[in-house]
């Protein structure tokens, strides 16, 4: 049985968070911050972390079995070692005298004498939600009717066991570095939790995970109270490291999720590495293990040089920030998460740590991580928020990367340094095929000071060859009297690479090929481009796509396509005569309508009974088939009288009332589109025809005169 191990009580945070906190290993700040500097407690953590009289020793790579190396000293020096680690590095962790470490590190054949350090673990429960769950949606993984098949790798949760009865996983025992004796059962709730992430059962109930029925190995390196050390932590990589060497190529551990992360020291290459957590992490990945590790709860620069966090600083690692979801969709629109205050949906989550540098930024990625709902123990479900949130869908996608329902995937072959370039590949382009940012604080939306990388992404697992369609196109080809403030949409048969359409994309004044610009906008399928300035009156445009319009899968379309359009012709059109029904001419003519210049055409009223003036104007040669028609009036009266502004409906032999109102000596103006369809006030039915616009103004007393100073119509015609 391994020795008692000092214990840290699990502690309760203001976010509803789940990070292991392992030194050398983030811890678990909910606070927001600024790139974490000397001064902000990390010196002080790190110290605190160091377990009196606990080592991690390694000896040099030329030196023999770990076994026997280690059994000498023992004997010789009169201790007994806790764990012996054989395949991730060589060595073993032991208490240790002053006197006892010093010959140690005196030893030509042992490389380093390390501090073993405290491991914790920090979550808290919330509600529950709907399943699939939003973040596995929205990384691609499920759709709200579909989820992906299983991957035939194993994965390894390197964390506090795993619940190995939870009906909705396919969980074994891998190794308990806690209890040997033991299974690697979950007695905490953390490790189940992340496993039901990557891969929660697709059976109708629970929760439905990244990769739905993949096997899971729990390998124990936290006790139930959430305490622990970085040798047992070493002890979980070692015996993953082991699954690939050994004489069961049934239990080779293809990814290995760690949720842990905290204070370490510089980071160096794997060639020149003292630091044995990280040495146990490149002789693994070197094995072909892929590991994907929490970025870490602080809010801080997780690969700030002097005291990064580790393992989320290794550059062998695929470090996962978190960032919010809410409904699986993009775009920001799903609300703030319900678990917990300050945080927003499409939105880095404010106590995610980051990278800022460039070596960080070259191995990060982001993934959901607020409000997630997954498997506990005991067949419970229950949800968590933290970057031990986001690793596992990372770890889903990885899995099914390399493999899945019995096919091989695009990480097949590839080594764990390839798959962190691929994983991180697919993020970018999808990021720029989906347009715009996928969230605020990704590459696209970035946050000040710090790097939480592209969104992870899950591309189809069935990526077609067939080249997609162009379902429909507004302007239809040969349109005529098209507005010349329209947009050109385009709908295709299947969703599309948004970047690579645009690009394909075209418009131009089909008279001299002269570009229109504009901007694009999507929703769901449909392209629309906008023009940047109003289109030509009564000029002929080209629209075109060419081949490189590429869909998801990258297939081309079959075969370009242009298709010709035509804008509406604006005309302004004054009176060609005038007609008096009512009254007499007391000066002008047609011709002073032409424009609001005080200069007027004046009807006298009739001198007795009801004092009538009545008069219309005449518009010729207006098209039968215009699309939009204002006609308007601006006139007085030398003495107020009841003046009713009316449009001849040539189907009806009426005059339709457009405006009636008591005017005098002040001009009034009045613009009015008749109702019904516009053709009924053009004579005629093809071709040019006439439009008539009456002013007829009555009183009960008294002559008077009207003057009218504009008469006007304007319509649009093809």
């Amino acid at each position: 049985m391994p020795r008692p191990r000092p214990t840290l009580s699990l502690l309760a945070l203001a976010l509803i968070g789940a990070l292991l906190v392992l030194s050398g290993a983030g811890g678990s700040d909910p606070d927001v911050a600024e790139a974490g500097r000397p001064g902000d407690g990390r010196e002080d953590r790190g110290r605190e972390e160091v377990i009196p009289g606990a080592y991690i020793v390694t000896f040099n790579r030329t030196a023999g079995s770990p076994g026997s190396e280690t059994e000498s000293r023992e004997r010789r020096q009169g201790f007994e070692a806790e764990y012996v680690y054989r395949r991730a590095l060589k060595g073993f962790s032991a208490e240790l005298s002053p006197r006892q470490a010093d010959q140690l590190e005196a030893d030509p054949e042992v490389a380093s004498v390390t501090p073993d350090r405290k491991v914790r673990a920090v979550a808290d429960l919330a509600s529950t939600e709907p399943t699939p769950p939003p973040g596995v949606r929205r990384i691609g993984a499920a759709t709200t009717t579909s989820a992906r098949s299983a991957s035939g790798v194993n994965v390894a949760v390197i964390d506090t066991g795993v619940d190995l009865d939870h009906p909705d996983l396919n969980a074994a025992s891998g190794r308990n570095c806690v209890d040997p004796a033991a299974p690697a059962d979950d007695d905490n709730g953390h490790g189940t939790h992340v496993a039901g992430t990557i891969a929660g059962e697709n059976d109708g109930s629970g929760v439905v995970g990244v990769a739905p029925g993949t096997k899971v190995y729990a390998a124990k390196v936290l006790a139930g109270d959430g305490s622990g050390t970085a040798s047992q932590v070493i002890c979980g990589i070692d015996w993953v490291t082991s699954t690939r060497t050994d004489s069961d190529p049934s239990n080779d551990i293809a990814v290995a999720n760690m949720s842990l992360g905290g204070p370490g020291t510089p980071v160096g290459s794997c060639a020149t590495t003292s630091d044995p957590e990280h040495r146990a992490i490149c002789t693994s990945t070197a094995a072909g293990v892929s590991y994907v590790v929490a970025a870490g709860n602080e809010g801080w620069d997780f690969d700030y040089a002097s005291e990064p966090d580790t393992p989320a600083a290794y550059p062998e690692a695929l470090t996962v920030t978190a960032m919010g979801d809410s409904d699986g969709e993009p775009g920001g629109s799903g609300g703030a998460p319900v678990c917990q205050t300050g945080e927003a949906d499409d939105r880095y989550a404010s106590f995610s740590s980051f990278a800022a540098t460039a070596a960080g930024s070259a191995h990060t990625i982001a993934a959901p991580g607020v409000c997630i709902r997954s498997t506990v123990p005991g067949g419970n479900y229950a949800t968590m928020s933290g970057t031990s949130m986001a690793s596992p869908h990372v770890a889903g996608a990885v899995a099914l990367c390399l493999e899945e329902g019995g096919e091989a995937g695009p990480c097949a072959g590839l080594s764990p340094g390839q798959i962190v370039e691929k994983m991180r590949a697919d993020a970018a382009s999808r990021t720029a095929a989906s347009g715009g940012s996928s969230f605020e604080g990704d590459p696209g939306w970035p946050f000040s000071g710090g790097y939480f990388g592209h969104l992870a992404w899950v591309p189809p697992a069935d990526l077609d060859s067939d080249p997609p369609g162009v379902a429909s196109g507004s302007p239809a080809g040969g349109a005529t009297g098209v507005a010349t403030t329209t947009s050109v949409s385009v709908s295709f048969s299947e969703p599309m690479d948004r970047a690579e359409t645009e690009a394909a994309f075209s418009l131009v004044r089909s008279s001299d090929g002269v570009p229109v610009s504009g901007s694009f906008s999507w929703s769901a399928n449909t392209m629309t481009f906008r023009p940047a300035a109003a289109l030509s009156q009564g000029a002929g445009y080209t629209a075109g796509l060419s081949t490189s319009a590429l869909d998801l899968a990258g297939n081309q379309l079959a075969a370009a396509r242009s298709w010709g359009f035509k804008t509406l012709t604006t005309v302004t059109a004054r009176p060609s005569a005038t007609v008096i029904e009512s009254g007499t001419l007391r000066g002008g003519n047609y011709a002073r309508l032409a424009a609001d210049d005080n200069s007027v055409f004046a009807v006298n009223s009739t001198p007795t009974g009801t004092r009538v003036s009545s008069w219309y104007g005449r518009f010729t040669s207006v098209d039968n088939a215009l699309r939009g028609l204002t006609l308007t009036y601006r006139g007085n009266n030398s003495a107020q009288c009841t003046q009713t502004v009316a449009a001849y409906r040539w189907t009806t032999r009426t005059w339709v009332t457009l405006d009636s109102r008591a005017v005098g000596a002040t001009e009034v103006q009045v613009n009015k589109t008749p109702a019904g369809a516009l053709a009924d006030y053009v004579s005629g039915s093809t071709g040019a025809g006439e439009v008539r616009l009456r002013v007829r103004c009555t009183r009960t007393a008294s002559a008077f005169n009207a003057r009218g100073d504009l008469m006007r119509a304007v319509y649009t015609r093809p």
